[in-house]
């Protein structure tokens, strides 16, 4: 792309994304992302993933408090962007921003919409069990992923993908998208379709209800679960009185256990959990307060009692 463009993005996909196109070749005037956050229990103000690399690669970054902000359009006139290229920013642009730019602004979206608007559509994926997902480039409009879709490529799910495992093979694929289509889009090559209304589903945001495990649904629903917030945030349950992730698992339907929940040394270095169908491998686990940890080096940390099994977590 050689027209004077902003990037616009907040999360860990917008991280990975700019961080291939810039090794693509790709140069913006600047990056706009979200104002930084207090996180963590000692609520210590974090950069946004975008900024951080942002810093890195000597970019200019800008933090307004959203494109209602006053500093925004500031930011459009020191900028002057002739395109916007935006991906997991993290706020609905307005009217105004959007027509700012005269070539308009471009979303890439991790997923085939209109399946999966919304906040989450990786993990979303990844918990419903979806087998194949991928990435749109979507002309933007003002509601919440909404617009024409510009071009879709798919992409399989691995039955070993974690969100991050996904999420960078996505942003490797939104990449290209972006240096291969986005000139020809910008030429009046590629003409933007409307999206079909009747196909959409939404990917909420994840909240906290979502991290909990409940061992009574089925060993590759939980599975799902786990590996959809791996490596971060992390599925949890409660052992000892205390929380503990579960973070890389193994479904076993072939093996079924009497109370969900319960665990189990078949053999050396295995752990099986109990489920409401099923039972689930856990092969790598991170106790509260310690390091992630294979399932031989949590069985040498904590000796299982015979019949043991996950519990109520504290508040």
């Amino acid at each position: 792309m050689r027209l004077n463009t902003a990037f616009l993005g907040s999360g860990d996909f917008s991280r990975d994304l700019l961080y291939k196109l810039l090794r693509a070749g790709c140069e913006f005037a600047g990056v706009i992302t979200r104002p930084d956050r207090p996180a963590g229990r000692g609520l210590r103000i974090n950069p946004t993933p975008v900024k951080a690399l942002a810093g890195e690669e000597g970019l200019e970054v800008y933090q307004p408090t959203g494109p209602k902000d006053p500093a925004f359009l500031s930011i459009m006139e020191e900028l002057r962007p002739e395109l916007l290229l935006v991906a997991d920013y993290g706020y609905l642009l307005t009217r105004t921003v959007l027509e700012y730019p005269p070539y308009g602004c471009v979303n890439v979206h991790p997923s085939l919409l209109p399946r999966y608007r919304g906040a989450a559509p990786i993990q979303r994926a990844l918990m419903d069990g979806a087998r194949i997902t991928g990435v749109t480039l979507m002309a933007m409009d003002e509601g919440m992923d909404t617009g024409g879709i510009i071009a879709q490529e798919e992409i399989g799910v691995e039955d070993r993908d974690d969100a991050l495992a996904l999420r960078s093979r996505l942003a490797s694929l939104g990449a290209r998208m972006v240096v291969g289509i986005v000139p020809l889009y910008l030429s009046g090559s590629v003409v933007p379709r409307p999206q079909e209304e009747e196909s959409a589903t939404y990917a909420d945001p994840i909240r906290k209800p979502d991290l909990l495990i409940d061992w009574t649904h089925t060993a590759l629903n939980v599975h799902n679960q786990v590996r959809a917030l791996s490596p971060r945030p992390g599925a949890y349950t409660g052992f000892r009185g205390k929380r503990v992730k579960i973070l890389r698992t193994l479904p076993r339907e072939d093996i079924q256990r009497d109370r969900p929940g319960m665990l189990e040394v078949p053999e050396k270095d295995v752990i099986l959990a109990g489920t409401g169908k099923g039972a689930l491998q856990l092969e790598e686990i991170q106790p509260e307060g310690k390091k992630a940890m294979s399932a031989g080096e949590f069985l040498r940390g904590y000796r299982l009692l015979p019949s043991e099994s996950f519990d109520e977590p504290p508040p």
